[in-house]
């Protein structure tokens, strides 16, 4: 059942806990109108400003559901008023600060925050007084959570600033991210799959094969699981490994259709049709940290690598992580030399790796699909992807 057009009612009542605890999470026919109200006022504006799935992690909670979660007795999602969700390459500070900059809102949350921005809060109330607030949810290992009001998400205060232990900031278990760059060449160069042969010392022939998963996983120091589940995504989101940069190639009638807020009729794609340059400098402008469209931070900062990583935010965020200040400078490395340790750091900071760890069957898969994908799109590609790749570990 379709609640509105892009949010369906199996997804805003998905539940881990729901699962495992083998409780019921059917809303009643007044909240299922909640969440109607939700999705039209913000969650479908959100997809169709960024271009981009918005992948749902908790919306609605059964009373049972959400005592089981630690919920609060007055949580919105029990009411279905609220979701916890993210945008696929989009920073979550930035998807907050446009929610409050541009929508109607209850209350808006960055949660998790001191965890890498795990997700964004946002709720509102079907009788219409919404409050209009803004908190930032921080919680250091071992210790109780922080709730600080906020008067915007530009501007969060020092005390609630992201404290990530050093250790974290490197793709769990795999190679140095701080060691020097070694110079590749030939085909490794220019071509992701063979840069990735050469980083693991085996033929650079630019060919996915058994052989290389195994080298791979190796290298990066991934259990058979994990690499299954890491290696299935990227194969599925880059096309059997082919495409490693955003098509941006619109015709006129394509940018209309899929970025209609930019672009609301014929006439005003004149200039742009078929410029991905053009188009990704106007799309992109002002967001994402992204300057204006003159900036040209768009076209340099576009989808690039494994999953695609987008907006200079993005960019900055994965440069720090991997000590490699020339992302930023040369971010074409990000769909050659980096592009799968561009993947790592969106699988590490998404917290992919314990959905991964729970196995290889159907629903693990499609878990992980959700967050990469922010849907279901191409789910049967990705399930058998993984299940091969697993059978070559």
């Amino acid at each position: 059942m379709q609640v509105t057009p892009h949010f369906s009612l199996q997804e805003l009542t998905v539940s881990n806990a729901a699962q495992k605890l083998h409780l019921a999470n059917n809303p009643p026919a007044g909240t299922l109108s909640n969440m109607q109200n939700l999705c039209n006022g913000i969650l479908e504006k959100v997809r169709a400003h960024y271009g981009k799935p918005v992948s749902i992690l908790s919306c609605y909670r059964a009373p049972d559901v959400n005592k089981a979660v630690g919920g609060s007795a007055d949580s919105q999602h029990v009411t279905g008023e609220a979701a916890d969700f993210i945008v696929k390459g989009v920073a979550n500070k930035d998807v907050a600060e446009w929610i409050i900059e541009n929508l109607e809102y209850d209350q808006v949350i960055l949660e998790a925050y001191s965890d890498g921005q795990n997700w964004v809060h946002a709720s509102l109330s079907a009788s219409g007084h919404n409050r209009k607030e803004k908190f930032v949810v921080t919680k250091a290992a071992g210790e109780d959570s922080t709730k600080v009001a906020v008067t915007d998400f530009n501007t969060v205060p020092a005390a609630v600033a992201p404290v990530v232990a050093a250790a974290a900031t490197a793709p769990a278990a795999s190679p140095n991210p701080s060691a020097p760059a070694k110079a590749l060449t030939g085909l490794a160069a220019t071509n992701a799959l063979a840069a990735l042969q050469a980083k693991c010392g085996i033929t650079v022939n630019g060919t996915w094969d058994a052989t290389t998963f195994k080298a791979a996983m190796k290298y990066y120091g991934l259990s058979a699981t994990r690499a299954a589940h890491f290696f299935g995504q990227c194969n599925h989101e880059t096309g059997n490994f082919h495409t490693f940069t955003e098509n941006l190639n619109y015709s006129d009638k394509g940018l209309v259709g899929i970025f209609h807020k930019y672009f609301p009729t014929i006439g005003s794609t004149a200039g742009y049709a078929r410029n991905p340059q053009k188009i990704a400098n106007k799309v992109y402008s002002n967001r994402m940290g992204n300057g204006p469209e003159a900036s040209g931070d768009g076209f340099k900062f576009c989808g690039r690598g494994a999953v695609q990583l987008t907006g200079r935010a993005n960019y900055q965020s994965f440069a720090d992580y991997i000590k490699r200040p020339d992302v930023m400078t040369n971010p074409q490395i990000v769909a050659t030399e980096l592009a799968f340790e561009s993947a790592l750091f969106f699988f590490e900071r998404n917290h992919l790796w314990a959905i991964a760890d729970k196995g290889l069957d159907t629903a693990t898969i499609t878990a992980v699909t959700k967050r990469v994908n922010g849907g279901t799109i191409g789910l049967p590609d990705r399930i058998a992807k993984t299940k091969l790749f697993a059978s070559w570990a």
